[in-house]
């Protein structure tokens, strides 16, 4: 038999939220960092490091943006699928009152 598992939509989208105010932040600072000095060589590098610490940051929080919304569309079909299951099963109840 099959165990329920107990969601709690509300508290879910709450902590996405949360999560995704705690990014707002770090994108705003990320997009204000100065272009590193000129070193030669090594300036190269350091760019190219600092930009893929950038881009990282980025995907993160773009991944965690994703997670939030599948998150709630998932709920939204789950509460669907909940009312469309309780509709047939009032019919059935119907029908075999009847």
């Amino acid at each position: 038999m099959t165990d329920l598992i107990y969601v709690d939509r509300e508290n879910m989208e709450r902590r996405m939220g949360d999560a995704v105010a705690q990014i707002d932040p770090l994108d705003q600072i990320l997009s204000q960092l100065p272009p590193p000095g000129d070193a030669g060589t090594a300036s190269a590098h350091i760019s190219f490091i600092v930009a893929a610490i950038a881009e990282a940051a980025n995907e993160y929080s773009g991944a965690v943006r994703l997670l939030g919304a599948i998150t709630s569309d998932v709920f939204s079909d789950l509460e669907a699928n909940d009312r469309a299951m309780s509709v047939e099963l009032e019919k059935l109840e119907k029908q075999l009152d009847d």
